[in-house]
Order: structure tokens, then C-alpha cells, then sequence
């Protein structure tokens, strides 16, 4: 008996009590249900190749401008909405595994606003493979814009963009505008070529 159906009989011995004809088909039964299992197995989970390969996105601050004309400092709460549709911008695309979201480091920021040779640079030292930028104004009280860009980080060439408008100046507003946002970015995910 060669050594791995020794090893087998050890570990089922009511496999191997069975003439040699019926043994074959008992293992070779076996065999199929191991190859089975081993095939639905390395489909449900992720490879390390899978989960890994995902493109890396920086994310930079998004700007904002008011023209509105409006009476009173709204600059907190306009300030605070940024961050938190950015915020759940990042989250959200790092979680549905759409990208590696990379943070925006020192040197990144730095150059960010005034020297794009200086952000794509920066950007590939900080790994990343695309940039995303955008900028929201409010135009009236009503109406609001969304421009959102995304560059690869080798030679800044565009490969998404995006402008959506919104109503409303809450955060709820705000909120609705981002979620619709990341429903945009998923139907047509950019990638690096």
C-alpha cells in the first residue's frame, strides 16, 4: 500500500477493510468531495493577491467656496460638513474594497495647492497609484456643486470626473450629496490603466 493510502487508512481505517476494487472508488469518491470542498473553499475566501492588489487612492482635502452672499459666518459649519463627507468619502471606498485609501502626509499637503510636479512626486513616494481632488461651492442658498477629479499619480492624467449638484445647506443635504457621490465613483470606479 503506497505511503499517503497507509497514512489515509490510519486516520479512516473503515475506509480501507474494503477489498482493493472498492477501496479505489471509496478514495477516489473522497478525493472528489476533498477537490470539491478545496474549490469552493479558495472561491468564498479572498485571496492575499485579491485583497491586496487593490489600487491605492489618495484623497486630498476637498476645497469649498461660498458665493452665496449670504448673511452670517456659516464657516464652522461648512467646515464641518467638508470633513464629514470626506471623511465618509474615504471610509466608504476603502470599505466596499474599491481602493487602498492613502493618507495625505506633510509633504503632500505642502505642495498640494501650488506645484502639481511636486504632488505627483509626492504622491508616488507615498504610494499611491491615483489622486482624488474636488471642491464644492455654494451658489445661492439653494444650490450647491460638487467638482470631483481623480488623476493617476504618474503623469496626472484625468480618469474620472465628476460635477453633481445639490439642494439644500444641511447636513443632511450634505450627507445625501456624499452618499450619491460614492454611488457615482462605484458604477464607473476609476482605475490606472
Amino acid at each position: 500500500m503506497p505511503g499517503l493510502m497507509r497514512s489515509l487508512c490510519v486516520m479512516a481505517p473503515g475506509l480501507c477493510k474494503f477489498p482493493t476494487w472498492q477501496r479505489m472508488a471509496r478514495w477516489g469518491t473522497l478525493w472528489a468531495v476533498l477537490l470539491v470542498a478545496l474549490a469552493i473553499l479558495s472561491a468564498a475566501v479572498p485571496s492575499a493577491s485579491a485583497t491586496g492588489d487593490r489600487q491605492a487612492l489618495l484623497i486630498l482635502p476637498f476645497g469649498f467656496l461660498d458665493t452665496s452672499g449670504e448673511p452670517g459666518d456659516q464657516k464652522t459649519s461648512h467646515a464641518d460638513r467638508l470633513a464629514a463627507m470626506s471623511r465618509h468619502l474615504s471610509e466608504q471606498l476603502q470599505s466596499k474594497g474599491l481602493y487602498r485609501v492613502v493618507p495625505a502626509t506633510d509633504g503632500i499637503l505642502a505642495c498640494a495647492s501650488s506645484d502639481q510636479d511636486c504632488l505627483l512626486a509626492q504622491a508616488r513616494k507615498a504610494g499611491t497609484d491615483m489622486i482624488m481632488v474636488g471642491a464644492v461651492q455654494k451658489a445661492s442658498t439653494l444650490i450647491s456643486q460638487i467638482w470631483v477629479g481623480v488623476f493617476d499619480a504618474t503623469d496626472g492624467k484625468r480618469l474620472f470626473y465628476r460635477q453633481l449638484s445639490f439642494r439644500g445647506d444641511t447636513d443632511e443635504a450634505w450627507q445625501h450629496a456624499g452618499l450619491f457621490l460614492i454611488q457615482q465613483i462605484e458604477a464607473d470606479a476609476p482605475k490606472k490603466p
